[in-house]
């Protein structure tokens, strides 16, 4: 993702802090995990970070990491600590108002997790694609149209969870978290929804690489909400293709296709972009730059798939299983550590601390 504020490496050295800098990130995101049992980490650590992660998105992606006024001014490591901080304090109220609400009161239910996953997608979808409208209506200044599009998005991922996701599935195989009070029975079985949700997220954080080419041309100067319809309609379209495509073209399972496709293409362009302070075929124009990044996407979350695979074996004791038989045990574990728990590192990494104490303003 874009970022106005990214600070500056010494000449020829954004490769070396990018790679030090991700190996910080995965020893982080392994001392977040380590500490917990297999059950304790997929059910509610990695539950609580997806709690966290749109505020940072936000912090990040609209206010780049300057906003609050008083934060923004803050001087490293202050300014990163002051913005962990007020993650923290919203990504607690904003798990204790869902657990409430939506999991009223069962835990981190599969219906309270997917939930979750969907706010994160409608936060990834409001900022670049409808750049906050309808909410900019209201206010021009970022502080508080950013603050109603954060509101806003939990109460579109809300509708779209419950006019979409079914959860009967969990009813017929005897999950011993299902409920029935909080299954809203949607038009699609509950993978199907995920799946093809997640698929649009990865486009859109794909399209960064690309630096939204061709959202821009097929847009052109049109306001919103013209914009963003026709963006959207355009990202639509082209995950129902692509799922189509490895789902029932090549047959993949969907939820395994969900974590090797779109869950680690967000992690492997977040990784070349982010990591890599935007700093990578900058001599390369659009949309060469774009495919060259991908392809360093695509081989980063290949290898990362595997680097998570075998933590996830070493992490429960032993090799998980894979498919439905074994309740995407071992697809559950990589999703939730490859984007529950490094996802919200990088943006602190990154962002918050601006690659801290490796680069000095």
């Amino acid at each position: 993702m874009a970022a106005t504020d990214q600070p500056q490496a010494p000449s020829g050295g954004e490769m070396l802090t990018g790679l030090l800098s991700s190996l910080l990130v995965l020893l982080i995101a392994a001392l977040c995990i380590l500490p917990f049992d297999h059950k304790t980490f997929v059910d509610w650590v990695g539950t609580a970070f997806m709690a966290a992660t749109p505020v940072q998105i936000v912090l990040g992606l609209l206010w780049h990491n300057n906003k609050p006024d008083h934060i923004g001014q803050l001087a490293q490591p202050v300014k990163g600590i002051a913005l962990t901080a007020l993650t923290c304090l919203v990504g607690a109220a904003v798990f204790a108002t869902v657990m409430l609400l939506v999991g009223r009161g069962h835990g981190p239910t599969p219906m309270v997790v997917q939930y979750f996953i969907m706010s994160i997608v409608v936060i990834i979808w409001m900022l670049p694609i409808w750049q906050c409208w309808p909410l900019t209506l209201f206010s021009k200044d970022p502080l508080v149209f950013g603050v109603l599009t954060l509101v806003f998005s939990y109460l579109l991922a809300y509708l779209l969870w419950y006019v979409f996701f079914d959860y009967s599935l969990l009813a017929q195989i005897g999950h011993p978290h299902y409920y029935p009070e909080l299954d809203p029975g949607g038009l699609l079985n509950m993978w199907t929804a995920t799946t093809f949700f997640v698929t649009v997220a990865g486009l859109i954080v794909v399209h960064f690489l690309f630096d939204l080419w061709p959202i821009e041309k097929l847009t052109g100067k049109t306001a919103q909400p013209l914009r963003g319809i026709i963006a959207s309609v355009y990202l639509l379209v082209l995950a129902w293709i692509v799922r189509t495509v490895f789902v029932d073209g090549l047959q993949m399972e969907p939820v395994e296709y969900m974590v090797r496709v779109p869950v680690c293409l967000i992690f492997g362009t977040f990784l070349v972009n982010n990591m890599m302070q935007f700093s990578l075929f900058n001599q390369q124009v659009q949309p060469i730059k774009g495919c060259l990044l991908l392809v360093c996407a695509v081989l980063v979350g290949a290898v990362m798939y595997e680097v998570y695979s075998w933590a996830s074996a070493l992490h429960a004791g032993q090799a998980l299983g894979t498919g439905p038989a074994a309740g995407y045990a071992q697809e559950i574990w990589i999703a939730s550590a490859m984007l529950g728990v490094t996802f919200p590192i990088i943006f602190l990494v990154s962002g918050f601390f601006g690659f801290w104490p490796l680069v000095r303003r």
